[in-house]
């Protein structure tokens, strides 16, 4: 029995080895065969001949780091993706065969194909690097089909051994097309040393490249006491009884307190007519590059009162508020600056911020502000102290130019839902909660 056994091995051994020699009697013609370059490599082509005898046509090849690659297609299709390759490549070396039904491979043909810049390169093409509030944007625009991974990184220190040291701040995928990130340090500085490094999806690093010395412009909130509000047209209702008027934008209160649908309001309402025309004015006494400026709105902490129709006491803001605080919250504004407040050509718009008047209420800035949605009402004060505020962020690109005026223009205000509640604030007041303005720290 041992005899057959080891007698089938030796003659199964020689098979082997006989078929490993055999070549299979195909040729092959270059003509059948074409190429196309793209990111990262080669689209070859072929047309196979019709042959019964043909199970598949192989292509082998060495990529960018010398490893041999092999990439193998059948009648299924007409095409073959060469991929594995970082900078272009001219007339680069492959080698294209057949293979039988039996697994005997033809001779090679010798060809050679060009490529692209692949994504994780192509990408320091387009990329910049650019100044920003507190740290810096990566603009950049990828060729079709991109991939690969990008890491960013700052000069900075270690926050364990506070020695000097190259910090990662973010990775993100190259996507095709433009993108615009930013990312914010935790360590401030005057400038920044950025680093990009690129990789594949092989883990293999790329590219790097270094830029030194951005600018960095890094922002503080200005105290109330540092600016003057000005109410060029007279707009705010000072009502103290009430609980109306200008010093609740800056009373520290962003959230809004839990009381009595009677009792004072202690927020900021302007109008009528707001719409189209400054609602403010603020002297900054000096000038300042503008970062930011907030608008908060009131979180859902009590039911404002309606026009008096249905018992309401409140009968001189109750037809102002209507029960609909969040229809006197603005949709569109723009900030403009100025260094003569009475020269109405010196004013140039710095920013705006955008939402359309009939938008979603989930999609709003201000959803969760007072009668929007019950399930966001505050019921005590733990909830108001664990709840978020919100507020309309109005950001100022860094462009460098300083102004001492500020003016806010309301555009327009947020409509209910227009298909049942039509125009809830014909009046066109305006309310907001609480003001802050961050600019450039000195």
């Amino acid at each position: 029995m041992k005899k057959i056994t080891i007698l089938l091995l030796i003659i199964k051994v020689f098979c082997c080895c006989q078929k490993e020699n055999e070549i299979f009697d195909m040729v092959l013609s270059r003509e059948s065969l074409s190429f196309e370059a793209i990111a990262g490599g080669a689209i070859m082509r072929y047309n196979l001949p019709s042959n019964e005898d043909i199970l598949a046509i192989r292509v082998r090849y060495q990529d960018a780091y010398g490893q041999e690659i092999l990439r193998a297609g059948s009648y299924a299709c007409d095409s073959l993706v060469l991929t594995g390759f970082n900078e272009a490549k001219k007339e680069h070396p492959a080698f294209v065969s057949l293979l039988s039904r039996d697994h005997v491979e033809s001779e090679a043909v010798e060809v050679t194909f060009d490529t692209e810049n692949s994504a994780p390169v192509a990408f320091f093409d387009s990329v910049r690097v650019e100044s920003s509030w507190n740290g810096f944007l990566v603009m950049y625009d990828a060729p079709a089909n991109a991939s690969g991974m990008a890491h960013v990184l700052y000069a900075g220190t270690d926050p364990r051994t506070g020695q000097p040291d190259t910090l990662l701040v973010n990775s993100f995928l190259i996507k095709e097309g433009r993108d615009t990130l930013l990312f914010a340090l935790k360590q401030p500085s005057s400038s920044n040393t950025v680093v990009i490094r690129t990789e594949d999806f092989r883990g293999y690093m790329v590219k790097q490249k270094v830029w030194e010395g951005i600018l960095a412009y890094n922002m503080d909130k200005m105290d109330p006491s540092e600016y003057e509000f000005i109410d060029p047209l007279g707009l705010s209702k000072e009502d103290p009884d009430r609980g109306l008027g200008k010093q609740f934008l800056f009373d520290g209160n962003t959230k809004g307190e839990i009381t009595s649908t009677y009792a004072p309001f202690n927020t900021y309402l302007a109008g009528p007519n707001c719409k189209g025309k400054p609602l403010f004015i603020l002297d900054l006494k000096d000038k300042k590059m503008t970062a930011e400026m907030r608008l908060y709105a009131m979180l859902y902490t009590r039911t404002f009162p309606n026009d008096g129709t249905i018992g309401n006491t409140d009968l001189i803001y109750g037809p102002i508020w209507k029960n609909r605080y969040y229809s006197k919250l603005p949709c569109k504004v723009s900030v403009y600056g100025s260094n003569d407040m009475n020269d109405d050509n010196s004013w140039v718009r710095l920013a705006k911020f955008e939402q359309e008047r009939y938008l979603a209420y989930k999609e709003r800035w201000t959803y969760g502000a007072a009668s929007t949605d019950i399930t966001k009402r505050i019921q005590n004060i733990d909830d108001l102290n664990n709840a978020d505020p919100i507020y309309m962020d109005i950001s100022f690109p860094p462009t460098g130019e300083a102004y001492r005026y500020l003016k806010l223009v309301v555009d327009d205000i947020f409509g209910g839902n227009v298909a049942t509640s039509g125009d809830q604030n014909v009046g066109e007041y305006v309310t907001i909660q609480e003001l802050e303005v961050f600019c450039n720290k000195d």
